[in-house]
């Protein structure tokens, strides 16, 4: 069995305190009960016998006083307009008095030795009352004392899934010292650990690129040179086409590290996305009218949001010019852009007519080098992962599924945000 830590002795003693403060304050309304000048008896008695009096006569509150069996400290008198005991016991030192008219016209006056009870009065209540805000104080104070720091941290968990590992939480944490602070100490020695291995992956990335790139270009010169050689210009064009395709893979690779970065790290202008899908159609009318299918964009209103347009330029060109790429010959590559009823989101539903893909690949196709079993030798599998990525930084969604007539659809998801911080609320 472990040890107790110091978290279960503050949850105990919260518990424990709040408990006993409730028993206490029951027991003290109980043990002042048993001390208060008011009857609950006396009252039910005092209440019969005055309405008897109004509504029946003096015989019959005669009879119930008669009846009555009351302790030898308690009395109740009626009286009439002379002090004569008309019924009920003498009443020496009346605590209670009452004038009541009686149904045959008599001034009388009802006495007893003791009060009933005073409902007006909160006297009684008082001692449940302070002990109920004590233990709602106590409770709340550590509730607050318990739950403050979990928010810290679960606010540094959201600015480490969005890719900013500078945020502390220790420092907040003040001079307590519990298994909170620890796990503190553990959240923030994860975060500065996953920034030290996203920093590295972004110069291993940049660095490998930029080192390809000079002997690309030596290759390149050279192509060059060696193209006065007629009998190597077949040799030097498929050199030539490998060389391009190394730069072609390059260039997506510095755009995904690109992409690994802060959201803020990106400027941003007004775009209507509308139009830009517009342009991205018209470029993918050429390769699609090779192949011969059609790209065909639905109309839609204006959709301006604060975004960068290269970056969305990348991603519906990847998505459109896929979706191009596997749709059967003869068939159309259907674009359409809805608008929210609310003008703050933007759906965009690209579909193809191809052989879809296999259900379980449905998430994975948005992965860097994700490529299905027969497409080895097309592109490199980073298309779908820059655009996702894209989407994921303008605060969006992209998913894909297949279509029950055949095709795959994939939709993106777009927020109309102004700001950066309307696409951190996003």
């Amino acid at each position: 069995m472990t040890k107790p830590s110091l978290l279960f002795w503050k949850l105990f003693l919260a518990f424990w305190l709040a408990t006993s403060l409730t028993f206490l304050a029951g027991v003290g309304v109980i043990e002042l009960g048993s001390f208060r000048a008011g009857d609950p008896h006396v009252e039910a008695i005092l209440t019969s016998e005055e309405r008897l009096l109004e509504q029946f006569g003096v015989e019959a509150a005669t009879q119930l006083l008669n009846v009555w069996e009351h302790p030898s400290d308690e009395a109740i008198g009626v009286y009439d307009s002379a002090g004569h005991l008309v019924a009920g016991s003498t009443v020496l030192n009346p605590v209670y008095e009452r004038s009541i008219i009686s149904k045959e016209g008599l001034s009388l006056s009802v006495k007893s030795t003791h009060a009933p009870d005073d409902h007006g009065r909160p006297w009684r209540q008082i001692p449940l009352i302070i002990g109920t805000l004590m233990s709602a104080l106590f409770s709340g104070y550590m509730a607050y004392y318990l739950a403050w720091p979990l928010a810290h941290l679960k606010r540094a968990m959201s600015d480490a899934a969005q890719g900013r590992f500078e945020t502390r939480v220790k420092p907040a944490m003040g001079k307590r010292r519990d298994e909170i602070v620890d796990l503190a100490e553990d959240c923030d020695r994860m975060a500065n650990q996953l920034k030290v291995l996203v920093e590295a992956q972004q110069h291993l990335l940049h660095d490998i690129s930029h080192e390809l790139r000079s002997p690309l270009t030596r290759i390149q010169a050279a192509i060059g040179l060696l193209r006065q050689d007629v009998a190597r210009v077949e040799m030097l064009e498929r050199i030539e086409r490998e060389s391009e395709r190394m730069d072609t893979l390059i260039e997506a690779l510095l755009t995904l590290a690109r992409l690994q970065g802060r959201p803020e790290s990106i400027e941003r202008d007004a775009v209507d996305i509308v139009e830009l899908l517009g342009m991205i159609v018209e470029n993918a009318q050429f390769e699609a009218g090779i192949k011969g299918c059609r790209v065909q964009l639905g109309a839609c209103p204006p959709f301006i949001a604060c975004v960068s347009g290269e970056l969305l330029y990348r991603c519906f060109e990847n998505v459109i010019r896929n979706a191009v790429r596997y749709t059967r010959p003869g068939t159309t590559v259907q674009v359409s852009a809805r608008i929210s009823s609310d003008g703050n989101r933007l759906c965009v539903h690209i579909t193809d007519q191809g052989p879809g893909v296999e259900n379980r690949r449905l998430r994975s196709i948005f992965n860097p080098f994700e490529r299905g079993a027969g497409d080895a030798s097309v592109g490199f599998g980073l298309g779908l992962a820059i655009a996702a990525r894209a989407v994921q930084m303008h605060g969006g969604n992209i998913v894909a599924r297949n279509e029950p007539a055949g095709g795959l659809t994939v939709e993106v998801n777009l927020h109309s945000a102004r700001s950066l911080h309307d696409i951190t609320l996003a």
